[in-house]
């Protein structure tokens, strides 16, 4: 199997997990759209910056990862946001 075949597969899997995401949670759903691109961006082997230059090729890795988890992070955070008022309301 040729290597772009993987990462073909790879993308798809995460698209796939990505749209399953935000189906479950529409109502936040640019958070986790913008998770899962960050997550296919370091998933893929293209870069912004190519890894070959020192440094700067791996800042925009780290850049993509740091966004992505701050998206998630705030999705996260408002589900337990709605999750207590729905316990304060009861």
């Amino acid at each position: 199997m040729e290597w772009y075949y993987t990462v073909l597969i790879a993308i798809l899997v995460i698209f796939v997990i990505g749209a399953v995401i935000a189906y479950t949670f529409r109502k936040r759903i640019f958070n986790w759209v913008m998770a899962s691109i960050f997550g296919i961006y370091i998933a893929t082997p293209l870069d912004l910056l190519p890894d070959f230059i020192p440094l700067a090729g791996w800042v925009d890795d780290l850049v993509a990862f740091i966004l992505m988890a701050g998206f998630i992070y705030r999705g996260v955070k408002s589900i337990r946001n709605k999750k207590i008022e729905r316990e304060v309301k009861s």
